[in-house]
């Protein structure tokens, strides 16, 4: 996984990326009682910031987060135990435990580019099939600037061989949007593409 936690520019700016396209997508829906669902949550960071955000404006939120790892599944359970809103379930997002349109918006932060790309296709189609609205995926463009960046970086910052490596490796990983495009033909879903610095994309696919 990412290391999220480093204080890398080409790393962080996730939460901010995505809750500019889906706070808008919230209030354009006029809904007040609104149903999420974070695949691959983590630490159950953006979700928090989200429930925080809909208090302050009088919006329900219905926020499922799911982690296979039972360790960042424990841990989302202790960041968000003050957050009643939320709750933190462990199973595997290529068969996610749910019906069809059982949320309105299906939110993955750096989660996609783990996969290869014929199973990121299966993931995303498995998220338009519960996602009632819309989907937003948020991951790491691929591009040889970050990659030298990231590596130099992790000289600088930490000395664990295994955040070195897997912060680099996760960029290599990261997508094009060209591997993008052929996977949302793969997946049969539309999606429309948003650059965010630094080297972030931000996926939509709109269901409704």
């Amino acid at each position: 996984m990412v290391g999220e936690n480093l204080r890398c520019p080409f790393l962080l700016g996730g939460q901010s990326a995505l809750t500019r396209h889906l706070f808008p997508l919230i209030e354009a829906s006029g809904a007040k009682r609104v149903r999420l669902l974070d695949v691959g949550t983590g630490g159950a960071d953006i979700p928090v910031r989200i429930v925080e955000w809909a208090r302050s404006r009088g919006i329900d939120i219905e926020f499922v987060v799911l982690d296979l790892n039972a360790i960042a599944a424990a841990e989302a359970r202790v960041q968000t135990a003050g957050h009643p809103e939320i709750r933190v379930i462990r199973a595997d997002a290529m068969h996610l435990p749910f019906a069809d349109d059982s949320f309105d918006f299906v939110l993955a932060s750096l989660f996609l580019h783990h996969f290869e790309s014929p199973q990121a296709a299966t993931l995303i189609r498995s998220f338009a099939r519960v996602a009632q609205r819309g989907l937003i995926i948020n991951d790491l463009r691929r591009h040889p600037i970050a990659y030298y960046t990231i590596k130099l970086l992790t000289r600088i910052f930490t000395r664990n061989r295994l955040v070195r490596n897997d912060s680099a490796v996760s960029v290599l990983r990261g997508f094009t949007e060209r591997d993008i495009g052929e996977i949302a033909v793969a997946a049969s879903v539309k999606l429309e593409v948003f650059r965010h610095f630094p080297y972030r994309f931000i996926l939509i696919g709109k269901t409704a």
